[in-house]
C-alpha cells in the first residue's frame, strides 16, 4: 500500500514589530541621553568656599542618595558678579563637546569650544524633599532657609584649569532659586515662598515668583522640583557673539509645562561661549549662597545632577 507523505508544512511568517528607539546617542540612535554627575562632591568636582563660608565652616557634603549644603550661620554669603562669599562647586574638567558628543571636529575649531548652532546645552538639578528641600532650615537650628540660593550654570575661565576651576577672573550664568519667603514651606501655600529665573555676572535681577514647589503643603501635580539651564541654537552678530539663555525652574517630572523665569531669556557678556578670545573653557557649576548682602541660615538639599549635551545638524552637516 503507498503511503503519501503530507506536504511539509510551510514555515510560518512573522511580522517583527519596530525596534523601540532608546537614548543614549550610541547604536545609531539620533539623540542622545541624559548624563548624570556625581553627588559626591569629592568625585570630580572642584570646591571654593567664599570669605562667608569659611567663617560659618559651611559645608557640602553627600548624605545617603542627596548632596547637602549647609550653611550653619546667618551670614551674607552674596553671590554676584565678581563676588563669591558662599560655596562654589564646579566639574574639575572643562566641557569638550566635540568629544563628548563623538562628532568630527570641523577645521577651525577648538575641542573645548561650544557652538551653540551644533550642540545644545540642558543643565538641571533636581532638588529633594526630604525635611523641606530645595531650600529650608534642614539640619540647622532655628533656620528656614530664608534669603538663602542655589545656582546652576556655566563658568567660563580665559585659561585652562588644569582641574582645579576657582572663581577667580572668570565670568559665569546661571539658573537660580531663592528661598524669598520666611517659614516652613512643607506647612506653607505662599506662591512667592521661592523665586527663580536666572543670574549672571552682570545680570542679577531675573527672577519671579507665582509657582508652588513640591516640598510645599498640598502641591498640585507639575509643582516645581528643579533648576533648568538651557542654551539657545544660534548666537548673535560678531561684534557681540552671545547666545540666548532660557533658565529658571519647572517640574521636571510633567513634559510641556512652562518654566518660571523673568521675561524670556538672558543675553549679556556672559555668554559669549564660543568667542576663542575671551571665555573659552566651560565647566558646569553649582554655587549656593545668598542673593544679596541679607544673611540666611539653612541647608540646600540636592538629589540629583544631570546634563544633556545634544548635537543639532545646522547649517553643516553632522557625520
Amino acid at each position: 500500500m503507498g503511503r503519501t507523505t503530507p506536504p511539509a508544512t510551510p514555515p510560518q511568517s512573522r511580522t517583527m514589530p519596530p525596534k523601540k528607539p532608546t537614548g543614549g546617542g550610541g547604536g545609531g540612535n539620533p539623540w542622545k541621553d541624559w548624563v548624570s554627575l556625581p553627588l559626591d562632591p569629592t568625585d570630580g568636582w572642584s570646591i571654593t568656599k567664599g570669605d562667608m563660608a569659611t567663617a560659618a565652616s559651611a559645608t557640602a557634603a553627600k548624605v545617603g542618595n542627596e548632596l547637602h549644603f549647609t550653611m550653619p550661620a546667618s551670614l551674607p554669603y552674596r553671590i554676584q558678579g565678581s563676588q563669591m562669599r558662599g560655596i562654589f562647586m564646579a566639574r574639575s574638567i572643562h566641557l569638550k563637546p566635540w568629544e563628548l558628543t563623538g562628532v568630527p571636529m570641523p577645521d577651525g575649531q577648538a575641542a573645548n569650544q561650544l557652538q551653540p548652532e551644533q550642540f545644545q546645552l540642558k543643565i538641571e538639578v533636581e532638588f529633594a524633599t526630604s525635611n523641606g528641600g530645595p531650600i529650608s532650615g534642614g539640619t540647622v537650628s532655628g533656620a528656614d532657609g530664608q534669603y538663602l540660593t542655589c545656582l546652576v550654570g556655566l563658568a567660563g575661565y580665559t585659561t585652562d584649569q588644569g582641574g582645579n576651576p576657582n572663581t577667580t577672573g572668570y565670568l559665569w550664568s546661571a539658573a537660580q532659586v531663592q528661598k524669598a519667603g520666611g517659614g516652613d514651606p512643607s506647612s506653607s501655600t505662599n506662591i512667592n515662598m521661592y523665586k527663580s529665573g536666572y543670574k549672571s555676572y552682570f545680570t542679577n535681577s531675573g527672577i519671579q515668583g507665582n509657582y508652588t514647589w513640591k516640598n510645599m503643603q498640598s502641591p498640585p501635580s507639575g509643582a516645581h522640583n528643579a533648576l533648568v539651564y538651557v542654551t539657545s541654537p544660534m548666537r548673535k552678530g560678531s561684534t557681540n557673539d552671545a547666545m540666548n539663555i532660557q533658565a529658571g525652574s519647572y517640574a521636571n517630572d510633567v513634559p510641556f509645562l512652562p518654566m518660571a523665569t523673568l521675561g524670556q531669556q538672558l543675553l549679556d557678556n556672559s555668554t559669549k561661549f564660543s568667542n576663542q578670545s575671551i571665555q573659552k573653557f566651560w565647566h558646569i557649576a553649582i554655587w549656593v549662597g545668598t542673593h544679596t548682602n541679607t544673611g540666611g541660615k539653612g541647608q540646600v538639599r540636592i538629589s540629583k545632577i544631570r546634563y544633556l549635551l545634544q548635537p543639532i545638524t545646522g547649517r553643516a552637516d553632522l557625520t
